[in-house]
């Protein structure tokens, strides 16, 4: 009996993932055991991800970004299924022989308490998908390349309007993305465009991890390099480098416990009536400290209407101005547009731009 025979199932698949589905199809005809072993569904289930794509953490990540397409991807009968659906039916175990009781690919893969299954399913779902990446007829390819094409094309359209459009949009045009990636796992621009949905929605994280598959396909793809050099000239400034604390919370789109703290007491400097609201003239105050001169009153105007409005005093009196969480919403987008200028700015509060600490 060969080595290989003796390892347990799970050691022999993390070996296995880096074979060649056809050395394992020829290492099956070796012995009963090693037929056995190259036949659990959980090992070419896990393949498909590392051969095509790792669908799963595609979808986790979009998730990371607010975009959710897991029930989309879950539910299309037109994608090759590549994970094990979760019910209560008892599968073999490694040590008894498989039944193989699935007619095709469509068929789920039961999961237990048992750990591994032996029904075929799995073998056949590589199968499928490698024949889509892998087209037996030019026909099937030139028709595979078209209707990428034009899915590319239309998600580019969906996403003309930029952060304006709405969570339905980005959803459909992440779905989307997933059938152009089931057919060719290595499209650079797939990964762009997902990262650049992330990138609207200010998840820049998110976003980084799709530019970094991306440019791990193609380095020389140039949206991705400029998108990339964005984004990371926004992160480093939004989550420090160096001694650096971050100005933004893990997700982005909120501000950090430092920043939150900042801010606080600063709104409560310029809130010389405390009242709870800064008004025009506590506004213009605002302004001319951190940018040297007093602005005329239809930028205060213009500033009201954009982050605050009519709002209650703490005496129940309507003031127009800001209240703590306009104030907070305002440098959440300066900081998404320009990190460094917010960091100017809490320096001329008195606060130490890095640290974000009262100097």
């Amino acid at each position: 009996m060969s080595l290989l025979e003796l390892l347990p199932q799970a050691i022999f698949n993390v070996i296995a993932l880096d074979l060649e589905a056809e050395d394992l199809a020829t290492l099956m005809l070796a012995s009963h055991r090693l037929n056995r072993l190259a036949s659990c569904d959980e090992l070419w289930i896990e393949k498909i991800s590392a051969d095509f794509g790792d669908r799963e953490h595609i979808i986790d990540v979009l998730a990371d970004a607010g975009v959710e397409i897991a029930e989309l991807v879950y539910q299309s009968t037109d994608l090759v299924p590549w994970r094990r659906q979760q019910l209560d039916i008892e599968t073999d175990t490694d040590d008894d022989d498989c039944n193989d009781d699935s007619s095709d690919c469509s068929s789920v893969i039961p999961t237990t308490s048992r750990r591994y299954s032996f029904t075929g399913v799995g073998m056949r779902c590589y199968r499928d998908r490698f024949i889509r990446v892998f087209p037996r007829s030019g026909d099937d390819t030139v028709n595979n390349i078209k209707r990428s094409e034009a899915t590319l094309e239309a998600v580019r359209h969906m996403l003309r309007d930029g952060p304006r459009a709405s969570s339905d949009v980005f959803a459909e045009a992440a779905y989307r993305l997933v059938f152009v990636q089931e057919y060719y796992p290595n499209s650079a621009e797939c990964y762009y465009l997902w990262a650049l949905i992330c990138f609207m929605l200010n998840a820049f994280k998110p976003s980084l991890s799709f530019l970094n598959i991306g440019q791990s396909i193609n380095d020389d793809h140039a949206p991705l390099k400029e998108l990339a050099k964005e984004v990371q000239s926004i992160v480093a400034g939004a989550y420090g480098t160096g001694n650096q604390v971050p100005l933004l919370d893990g997700a982005g789109s909120g501000p950090s416990v430092h920043l939150a703290k900042a801010l606080a007491i600063i709104f409560q400097r310029l809130d010389s009536d405390r009242d709870g609201v800064l008004n025009a003239a506590e506004l213009s105050h605002m302004v001319r400290q951190t940018n040297g001169q007093a602005p005329p009153p239809a930028v205060i105007s213009q500033i009201i209407g954009s982050f605050g409005g009519q709002l209650q005093s703490k005496s129940g009196r309507m003031v127009q101005g800001w209240n703590l969480a306009s104030l907070t919403e305002f440098y959440i987008a300066q900081t998404l547009d320009d990190p460094s200028e917010t960091r100017k700015d809490l320096a001329k509060f008195g606060f130490d731009p890095a640290t974000l600490k009262q100097a």
